[in-house]
This record gives structure tokens, sequence and C-alpha cells, in this order.
């Protein structure tokens, strides 16, 4: 780690305890003015005040004690662009006590996403702008000089001046409302609760909003811009509900008065969780009942019980420094499916959570020596955004649920509600929640969850015999077998693991050795997925696992745990590949959606490896023999009796038989797509449709898409149509498509997404990676600031296969910067090597097995 990283963090001795701040918006130049005073303690003799701000202009400073004539100017103001602080100088020495700090300063309101931002949207053609905010990470020093770390707890009074016709929405309510010089009017809002910085918010624009009360009284809003309210049903009422079970979940009520949330049409990520007024992407809020897809709706939910779970878990008790992120994250992610799951019971949340892309990336991440371990040591603020990645969140939901599974649901809820009640408005370490919990259930929790926190990676477990005595011995698994064959890691894990004996019944032990023996004969280890880990069974055990498939005797959580070890033991050369194919015969006709899609996930995992043309339309007459015939049993069209299941298996079953030259499906989608004028796509297959079209369209079909995006109102159909043109297959189109992203028909927060998915296509990999290229100071200029764009837009380099990408991939990357994007691409130099060397071991395996079978 860089030595000046180390010493980024502030001085401890000045303290703030309350902020004062006026703003003055220019909508029009997008710049603004402002004012603030901060009262600060002082614990040691200084002449020096050191605080953050970034692209600020600050004109003059001043400190003083109120009623004591000691008001002194800053005779010094200067910068540290590498620590984004500013320093003040003064000329006398200030003693230790309570001041106040008084600066004038000024800044613009970009277009980068991050800090006081403008968004811009349309209506009736008309251009229209909000400026809002984004502070979380280290980004309020952007709009304010401010004491940015997460520790540095204060109170915020925040008022604006703004034109009549905007409304401004800020963490808490207004409490006066003053005409001020022609047009204008000054808005004040009542003091927050004590909170870190970047929790702070204000947006400024044209809203309309829907509203509603919790049962508790509490007053909810949803804003969006003029004409979408009523897109703003389904998130208020899952808002209200969500609040309600969190009330009496954590036996805390929420603190505020009101909860407001509003919909941005510019958004980095999906939301943030602003107190008391939290900002949202508008896919991850707006449901249009007859537009919107299940999928998408599902989202909706869960970001917004995410969300309201970081109202206790990140704002009424938030993490010292961001090492702790995960007490946040991992937190609110894991509460967001304890929620959604008690609000939607029928959605089967923990099923769709175990097959879900979030939770595979998590353990892919995790399985990387690159990784990183949950509590992990940031300094820098790109250091600080690349740990908002699927370990500190999904990793994060796993060892929390490892963790009530081992002391039980009710002592979890006590640990919780205590941690909580004790910590209210403080900042804590993750030793903190441990001793709550150790209080509340009486066991070593700190000691067990301290394998897990601080060591990277994940164990595998492997089962054997001895002397008709059962063996599980652990070691730290590795998906590179590169990785694994030179590895001299001994980490071990205090691992609470549930399996089920050859009598059908479900033991809860913990494991803390090398080498554990077991007095019973297994069935199943990891029963019901639940532990955070491999499982290598005996040759015995897994012979009856396939029994139980064939029979049906599996679980929807054991079906998905066993194709994904399968598969994942394949790449990390554990395994020959053809083990794991051997294997997807099992399922051939699997009708559960989350189990489907972990297959579906593994096999195409294995596809993109193959660049032989033969070999590759092999793998395709797998995947249609597995899956044609659930597709053609389930057909195109829903029916009355659909599950919900069986709503999300139609679409990724069609999908994936189009997608492998199905002529009968092919057909059948280009049928549905050339009649949508006449009849509606259904909102559930609209995305497959477009996709199977575009796989197997050309430049007419490209641009009738085009003509439809840039006639769309709705983001949500926008995504979709995103979404189809990455998926060609000629590389003239790509490269138009790739060109298209970076136009300025494309909002910049949806270009990343456009340029990964064309990369993460098999036929676009080489012309997106000449693309990036070709295009990185284009590419720089926009992301280059730090945030999560470049580490999702890089993300895809993984998946090359050859080593002559990898030397070319280096090369230019050892010439040009990836702010942000430095474990990523770490991360996607193992993932390469792996993948060269799982095709060097096991491609002749692979062709060995599709010709013997098809």
């Amino acid at each position: 780690m860089n030595k000046t990283n180390k010493k980024i963090r502030l001085e401890s001795h000045t303290i703030p305890t309350k902020y004062k701040i006026e703003i003055k918006p220019d909508m029009d130049a997008f710049v603004f003015s402002g004012k603030e005073t901060i009262k600060i303690n002082i614990n040691k003799k200084i002449k020096q005040i050191t605080l953050h701000s970034k692209d600020i202009d600050i004109e003059t400073v001043k400190i003083y004690n109120k009623g004591k004539n000691n008001e002194q100017f800053a005779s010094k103001i200067s910068y540290n662009i590498k620590k984004e602080t500013a320093t003040f100088s003064f000329k006398k020495e200030i003693k230790k006590g309570s001041y106040e700090l008084s600066i004038i300063f000024s800044g613009i309101i970009s277009d980068t996403l991050r800090g006081f931002y403008k968004s811009k949207y349309h209506i009736d053609g008309e251009e229209k702008y909000i400026a809002t905010t984004q502070f979380e990470a280290t980004d309020a020093r952007r709009a304010f000089p401010c004491f940015d770390e997460p520790a540095h707890k204060a109170t915020f009074l925040v008022s604006f001046m703004v034109k009549d016709n905007y409304e401004v929405i800020s963490n808490t309510l207004p409490i006066s409302i003053d005409k001020h010089e022609s047009g204008l009017k000054i808005i004040n809002f009542s003091e927050t609760p004590k909170m870190s910085t970047y929790l702070l918010a204000f947006i400024i624009g044209e809203f309309e909003y829907i509203e509603g009360k919790t049962k508790e009284g509490v007053e909810i809003r949803v804003f969006t811009t003029k004409g979408k309210k009523h897109q703003a049903k389904f998130a208020l009422d899952v808002a209200i509900k969500s609040l309600e079970f969190y009330n009496e979940y954590f036996n805390i009520p929420y603190p505020l008065p009101n909860l407001d949330m509003i919909a941005i049409p510019d958004f980095e990520s999906a939301a943030m969780e602003n107190w008391g007024a939290i900002t949202y992407r508008e896919t991850a809020i707006l449901v249009d009942e007859e537009h919107t897809s299940l999928v998408n709706k599902q989202w909706v939910a869960t970001v917004v019980a995410h969300e309201i779970a970081h109202q206790w878990f990140g704002n009424l008790v938030t993490m010292h420094w961001w090492t702790d992120l995960w007490l946040n994250e991992g937190f609110a992610s894991y509460m967001e499916k304890v929620c959604t799951d008690t609000l939607f019971p029928h959605w089967k949340i923990w099923d769709l959570h175990l097959g879900s892309a979030r939770y595979k990336s998590a353990i892919e991440i995790d399985g990387l020596a690159s990784s990183h371990p949950v509590e992990v040591e940031v300094h820098h603020p790109d250091e600080i955004s690349e740990i908002f990645d699927m370990v500190s969140y999904e990793k994060g939901t796993a060892i929390i649920r490892m963790l009530a599974l081992y002391i039980g649901e009710d002592k979890f809820k006590e640990g919780l509600s205590y941690y909580l009640k004790k910590h209210i408005y403080k900042n804590t370490k993750t030793l903190d929640l441990w001793q709550a919990f150790e209080k509340s259930s009486k066991k070593p929790v700190a000691k067990m969850m301290s394998s897990w926190t601080k060591q990277m990676g994940f164990p595998i477990i492997k089962e054997t015999y001895k002397d008709d005595k059962c063996i599980l011995s652990q070691e730290r698994f590795f998906s590179s077998r590169v990785i694994r064959n030179k590895s001299k890691d001994k980490s071990l894990w205090q691992i609470p693991l549930v399996y089920k004996n050859t009598k059908g019944e479900e033991k809860l032990i913990l494991i803390d050795k090398k080498s554990t023996f077991l007095n019973d004969k297994i069935k199943k280890l990891n029963s019901g997925d639940q532990s955070f880990l491999k499982v290598i069974h005996s040759e015995k055990t897994l012979d009856k696992i396939k029994k139980d498939i064939k029979e049906n005797h599996l679980s929807i959580p054991d079906r998905i745990n066993i194709l994904r070890d399968i598969f994942s033991l394949a790449e990390g050369g554990y395994i020959k590949t053809s083990e794991a194919l051997g294997l997807s015969l099992e399922f051939k006709n699997e009708k559960e959606y989350s189990v489907a899609s972990e297959l579906a996930s593994g096999l195409i995992k294995i596809s993109n490896l193959i660049d032989n043309e033969i070999v590759r339309n092999k793998m395709k007459s797998h995947i249609l023999y597995v899956f044609k015939p659930i597709a053609q049993e389930i057909g195109f069209d829903k029916k009355t009796e659909d599950r919900n299941e069986d709503i999300l298996l139609r679409s990724l079953v069609i999908s994936l038989c189009g997608g492998s030259g199905d002529k009968e499906i092919i057909k059948e989608a280009k049928k549905i797509f050339d009649n949508r004028i006449n009849k509606t796509i259904d909102k559930d297959i609209k995305s497959t449709i477009y996709g199977i079209v575009a796989k197997n369209g050309g430049q007419k079909e490209w641009k009738t898409f085009y003509e439809m995006y840039k006639s769309e109102e709705m983001h949500e159909e926008k995504e979709r149509l995103t979404g189809a043109i990455s998926l060609f297959k000629d590389k003239k189109i790509l490269e138009k498509t790739l060109r298209f992203a970076i136009s300025k028909d494309v909002k910049p927060q949806d270009a990343p997404f456009i340029i990964a998915k064309t990369w993460s296509n098999h036929e676009g990999r080489d012309a997106t990676w000449k693309f990036l290229k070709d295009n990185w100071d284009t590419i720089l200029k926009r992301y280059g600031e730090g945030g999560h764009f470049l580490s999702k837009l890089i993300s895809p380099l993984k998946n090359h296969t050859k080593r002559e990408d990898l030397i070319d991939i280096k090369k230019f990357f050892k010439g040009h910067t990836v702010p942000g994007g430095e474990r990523t691409l770490l991360q996607a130099y193992e993932k390469i090597e792996s993948n060269i060397a799982w095709i060097k071991d096991d491609m002749k395996d692979i062709e060995n097995w599709l010709n013997k079978n098809y």
C-alpha cells in the first residue's frame, strides 16, 4: 500500500458538530455559490485547519468564538489536489475550545454524476434539468468544504435560494419558505439527525409526487419528473411496507417524520440511501404495470428494501471508516432479501438470490488470488470506490446468513437490535457487531466470523472415507488452476455447515480444523446451500445425489448448489469439464427458473471458451437438448396458471434456444417482432424477442432498434433496446453499436453497460477491445474521475481466452491508467490466465464429450 495513501486521513484534533449551509444554484449557467458555518471543537493548539475540498473555489475563511473578540481570517488557503483537501493557515494560534468556521465558496454543477451534478431530461421536446447530489463515498467535498469522513458525524441545517418554479428536496422537511428578490425564494430545512457527510442530499428541479403514510405515521413521498408519477405507485407501496417491517424487525423506530424517494434521470448506480431523501436511477424505482417486466419489478422491490434497510444500517449506525463498508452493504443486502421475502413470499427471493448473477459474481471474484477480504484496508478515494463490489455486498450477505444459521434467528435479531441501540448515531467497527452477537448468543462469534471477514477467499470441503469413517478436509478454493497449482495458502475457516445424512436428517456442525472426522453417512453436504463454500463430494455420495436429481428429491437450493459447484470445480481443474457436462444431462427437464439459470450460466461459460465453429455448434446442440423440451412445453404465450417462476423460465429457455440456432423458435420470435404494431409484445419476453431478432438480424434490424430507441421515453424499454443492439453477430454492426454507445444519443450513465454487453458477446470481443483502445481518452475523460463506471466497463476483459490478447491488454494498460479499476484489471489478468490454462487442459476433453453425445 502506498505510504502517501496511509496519510490521507484528516487529523483528529478538529471535530465538526454542526454545519449551517446556504446554497444558491444558477440552473442556467450550472454554477453555484455557497456560504457555510461549521461548528467545530479543537482539542489542541493549532495554526492550521485542514478539511476536504475538491473542485471548489474558496473565497474567504474566518474562525471565531462567539462572545469573544478573537475573530481572524485565514492568511493563506492552500490546496492538496492529490489528497483532495484545503488547508487554512492563521497568523494567530488557535487555542483549544469550541469555534465557528465560516467559509464563502463557489463551484460548478458538473455533469460527472458525482458531487453536485446536473441531470437532463425532456418534456414534450423541451430540454429540462435537475441539479442533484451523489456524495457517497467521498464526494460531499465537491459541493461544500467539509470533514468528509464517515466518523466526522454532525448535524446539518441547509437552505437554498432558487427560482420560484423550482422545488428543493433534502434530508428533512422545509420549516420555512421566504420570498426574496424578484422571482426567487429561500427554502430553509429543519436540522438533520447527527450523520456523516456522505448522507447529505439536495435535489433541485420541477417534480410531481405521490404520497402515503406508514401505520406509525411516517410520511413517504415518491418524486418523479412530470408525467411519471403514475409509475411510482409500486415503489411507494413497497416503501411503506418495508419501513413498517424494519421498524418491527429492528425494534427501533425510524427517527424522521418523512422519507422521500426521488427518481433521477441520470444516476451512476441503482440508488443512494441519503437519510430521508433516497435517490434512484429511474429503472430502480419506476414501474409501469403495462410495460414493466417481472424481473424489473422484483429489482425495484429489492432496491427499495435495500435502501430503506440502510436507514438503520449505515445511517443510524455508520461504519467508522470504509474498511468496514461491508457493515453497510452486506447487512443491507441481507436485510433486503429478508424483507422482500416477507412481502412477496411467492417470488422465492432466496432461490432467485442463489441463482443470481450478483451472487455468482461474488463467488467468482472471491475465488481469485486477487480478491480482497470483506474487511479491506483502503485509503484513497479510488481504492474506496473499488470495494463497492459483490464481495462487500453478496459475500457479505452470505456470511451474515451463515451467522444467523450458527446462532439461530431469535438470537440474531436480538443481537442486531442490541447493536443498533447501543451505537445509535455513532460509528462502529466490525468487532462491535460481533460483540453484540456474542452477548445475545453466548457463542464465540468474533473468532468464527473473523475467519470470514479478515482473510480473502473461501474454503472447498472435500469428503473422503477412511475405515468407513467420513473425513471432511478444508483448503482455500481457487477458480484458477494456475494459482491453485502453485499456491501455498494455508488459510482455515470456522465453517457452520449443514449436512443431510442417509437417514434424511439435517445436522449443523462447526468445522474449525484442517480435517474433521464425522461419525455419520453423508447424503449431501451444504444442505440448503447455506454456507459460502464449495464441496467435492465422494463418488459414492455424488451417485446418491444424481439419483435424487433424477427422482426430483433434491431441493431447489441444493440443485443450484450442485450445479454451481460442479462447473466451478471444472473451471478450477479439480475435475474434468466432461464431468460437469455429463451432470448437466440430468437436468434436461428442469422446470425451476433459478436452477435452469444456474445450469445455463455454467454451459455458456464453457461455450465462451470455444472458438472452433464446429465445436461451438455441437455445444449449441447440447444446450438445445437440455432446454428445448421445456421451451416447447412452456411456449411463447402466458398461461393463467403460470407461476412467477414460469414467467421467468419462459424468457430464459426461449432465449437460450433462439441463441443456439433453433429455427422454429427464431421464426416465431421474428413473427412476434414483425407483428408488434398490431399486437404488443408481452413485457416479460420483450428482451428475449429483441435478443433473438438481433442475433439473427442485420443492418435493417439494427436500424429498426435504433429508431425505436430514439422515439422511446421509458428508460426500461431503452435498456431492452440497447441490450439487443449489443447482441448482433456481424462485426461491422457491433462497431456501429459501440460508436452509438458514446454518441450524444446515449446518456453517459448507460454507455458503459452497452460497451460491456457488446464485449461480453463472443462475436464482439475483439471489436470491443479495439474500440476501447482507440477511444480510451474519451472513456477516461468521461469516467476517469473514479466511481464505479470504469471497473464495470472493463470487467468483460476476463472473458478473453488467448495468450496474444493478454499480452496486448497488459501492454496497453502499462501505459494507460484505470482510476478506480486497478483491482478489476488484476482480476481480469488472473481470469484470462485461468481461461488459457482451462482451454489447454480440457478443450480436447470437451470436444471428445461433445463428439460422443452429438
